[in-house]
């Protein structure tokens, strides 16, 4: 299903590029389409690790864009703020890195280590959600506050960023960010059955896990652009991530402090 509506976004990116250009009118559209590849430590206990290979898009005009599976109007209030109505259409969990490029990760009880392959299935969510953007003419910092939710739950995250150009065609963008995820999200995620602990494939797991609070996450990492073309471009990320003991105590958690790293190609229209 992901593989379909992301088609779907990529075939109507592509007509409306192209109509422009047919009409002889330049495109009003930042239009790209990229891939990347990552590989990190794994949040929850699953049975594999390894890289992972997204495809994604990006289309952006002054006030819309596309971005993945991420669509959403930004109107800007004044010269130091600008709000965004968002929609992602596969929200959820987003901690396990590359994810959050085209939306969260859904967990398949296929995917957990033996012992745990018969937990339920953690799905993602369609989400909606307002972001809240700020300059603080300070250093070049910007914050980012968002929230988001959908029917299994909502979340909330600040985060600090700032740009540095090293050249004209190199950028480094550090970022720092602080997420807290409501009760249902944290249960829904995290949380532990009567029913799973009595599934005989759950070897591993020998009593419910009631979370019924709040948890947070916190991360730090940075991003990298390379222009070695005014069409093609590289880029890179990496990350180091912490969960509360809310996340980190569940049964179906491996790792309470997580990294993930990617690089990536994209092609700018």
């Amino acid at each position: 299903m992901k593989k379909i509506i992301l088609g779907i976004f990529i075939l109507l990116s592509v007509l409306s590029f192209s109509e422009s250009e047919k009409e002889g009118k330049e495109s009003k559209y930042k239009f790209s389409l990229g891939t990347m590849v990552g590989h990190g430590s794994k949040l929850y206990k699953v049975e594999k690790d390894k890289l992972n290979y997204i495809p994604f898009i990006s289309l952006e005009s002054e006030d819309l864009y596309i971005r993945g599976t991420e669509f959403g109007y930004k109107h800007r209030l004044n010269s130091r703020l600008v709000l965004t109505g968002f929609s992602q259409l596969f929200g959820g969990i987003q901690l396990q890195g590359v994810g959050g490029a085209i939306g969260a990760v859904q967990l398949d009880n296929s995917d957990m280590e033996d012992g745990y392959k018969g937990i339920n299935d953690r799905d993602t969510q369609v989400e909606i959600g307002l972001k809240l953007g700020y300059d603080t003419e300070f250093n070049d910092i910007k914050l980012l506050g968002e929230l988001r939710g959908g029917k299994r739950g909502g979340a909330g995250k600040i985060s600090a960023i700032r740009s540095y150009k090293i050249t004209n065609k190199f950028f480094i963008v550090p970022q720092i960010s602080l997420s807290l995820l409501d009760k249902n999200m944290v249960d829904y995620y995290f949380g532990i059955s009567e029913g799973e602990v009595n599934d005989p494939r759950n070897t591993k797991i020998n009593k419910a896990y009631n979370i019924n609070k709040f948890a947070y996450a916190s991360a730090i990492g940075a991003s990298t652009s390379y222009n070695f073309t005014p069409k093609w471009s590289v880029f890179g990320l990496a990350e180091l991530q912490y969960v509360s003991d809310e996340i980190g105590d569940s049964p179906i958690v491996d790792n309470r402090v997580n990294y993930f790293v990617s690089l990536g190609i994209k092609y700018n229209f």
